[in-house]
């Protein structure tokens, strides 16, 4: 299997499991619409999440790279698509 078809696997798989959610447990939150409404926690929460989904694409397309100051020493974060905890500043 390529590199390009596990990076496309782990995001379908991320996406499936989302949309389960977005379909079962939170649907009821989502047709109030409360995202869409400017200087809200929900609003602030959907910027987050989408900037993350941005910052996770960037990563994906440029493949590894080391932070700064790090030489010898493991990344601490994990890999996008590896868990929900995962957070990587774009």
């Amino acid at each position: 299997m390529s590199e390009n078809s596990l990076d496309l696997q782990i995001l379908r798989a991320r996406m499936s499991g989302l949309g389960e959610r977005l379909d079962s447990l939170w649907s009821d939150q989502l047709r109030e619409h409360r995202h869409l409404d400017s200087d809200t926690t929900e609003c602030a929460y959907w910027h987050s999440g989408y900037h993350q989904a941005l910052a996770d694409l960037v990563s994906l397309i440029e493949g590894p790279r080391p932070i700064c100051g790090s030489a010898g020493k493991s990344n601490p974060s994990r890999p996008a698509g590896q868990g929900a905890e995962s957070f990587q500043p774009a």
